[in-house]
């Protein structure tokens, strides 16, 4: 019991105190893909929570595919570009046309608000194959 506290314990001040950011697992920049393919959410500092979830050092992810800004202090919009992953969700299967995309990670409060700061992903372009 007294090993098990002390795990707890470890893990809950890593989230606590690292730091945050969220990152793509299974993609890196310039990487060529054939669609549909998988694309898994990283994120440490912070835990998982649905939308909708009033719980302190959570969020939930966004997918962001070819959009240029985003208003930080907005509710993220809903839209192709704007994917949401509101059941905590943290990976996707994708299935885009062939071409160029960039793609980047932002972590959505309970009310799909950016974080301040925000914890966002490097962007990253990667090409789809004919």
């Amino acid at each position: 019991m007294k090993l098990l506290i002390l795990t707890f314990s470890f893990i809950f001040s890593l989230l606590v105190s690292g730091e945050q950011k969220v990152y793509f697992i299974n993609l890196n920049e310039g990487d060529k893909l054939e669609s549909p393919f998988l694309v898994q959410f990283g994120l440490s500092g912070i835990g998982v929570a649905p939308a909708g979830t009033d719980r302190a050092n959570t969020g939930h992810h966004h997918l962001l595919i070819n959009v240029n800004s985003v208003d930080l202090y907005m509710p993220i919009p809903s839209s192709k570009n704007h994917l949401h992953f509101g059941g905590g969700q943290t990976e996707t299967t994708l299935d885009l046309l062939p071409g160029e995309y960039t793609l980047q990670l932002l972590l959505g409060d309970m009310n799909h608000i950016p974080h301040s700061p925000p914890i966002i992903s490097k962007k990253i372009s990667v090409t789809v194959a004919d």
